[in-house]
């Protein structure tokens, strides 16, 4: 029987994260169905084997191990084709992204008025972490809209909800890479006219273990990104 949701999460080194996590997670949904489901690129910190143990009674968890090249994008990947949901969410495992962001989210798609509802840091009443890292990165996503010609306040957030029937045909062609595989996905999705919504998010710091993004060699390889996507007449087809 098929779960309302599927709740991707990607991970490297981030069990002490996660244990604290999951639990806040599986309350945001009360009564709803879903499946959460880890993806752990080959952590050193043995994530999978602890979870397990830790939430060997939560019967709607699945664990995938990858264990070839790293790659945030693929992780997403592979969480999408093992999963067994109506709807997939993507969020953080770290608490960059919030539970009570979360819920903010799942409401609003819960009203059917939207194909997909997208986290932002860029409308009232949200932010990043730091001022450096949200007004850079409130800059760079005017970079991409002018290059794309999209309309999203926050194209790296990488926080999002969206109806599984939109990716079924585009999964290969949108996720690998890192965080750029976020600003495919918009664009994809803004091509195709579904209804987008978007919802103020907070991020909050980790609270365990070193961040693995580098803001100004991110930004240098998402540009290039950008700009492919664009020239890629393929994506869309």
């Amino acid at each position: 029987m098929k779960k309302k949701y599927s709740l991707i999460l990607p991970c490297y080194n981030e069990y002490k994260n996660l244990r604290l996590l999951i639990p806040q997670i599986c309350n945001s949904f009360k009564k709803l169905s879903y499946e959460l489901i880890i993806v752990d690129d080959n952590s050193e910190d043995l994530t999978i084997i602890k979870l397990k143990k830790l939430f060997k009674k939560r019967k709607n968890i699945k664990y995938v191990l990858r264990k070839n090249k790293r790659s945030l994008g693929l992780s997403i990947k592979e969480g999408i084709l093992n999963s067994n949901g109506i709807n997939i969410i993507v969020m953080d495992s770290d608490f960059n992204h919030t539970p009570k962001d979360l819920i903010k989210m799942i409401k609003k798609f819960e009203t059917n008025l939207y194909d997909m509802v997208c986290g932002s840091r860029f409308i009232q009443d949200g932010y990043s972490s730091t001022f450096f890292r949200h007004h850079s990165s409130k800059l760079f996503n005017l970079y991409v809209n002018l290059i794309t010609g999209g309309k999203m306040s926050d194209n790296l957030s990488g926080f999002f909800i969206i109806k599984k029937k939109y990716l079924n045909k585009y999964i290969k062609k949108i996720f690998y890479g890192y965080g750029d595989f976020y600003i495919r996905l918009l664009y994809v999705m803004q091509k195709l006219k579904i209804r987008i919504a978007e919802t103020s998010i907070k991020y909050s710091p980790r609270k365990y273990g070193v961040s693995k993004s580098k803001l100004i060699n991110m930004m240098f390889s998402y540009s290039i990104s950008a700009a492919k996507i664009v020239l890629n007449k393929n994506l869309i087809k």
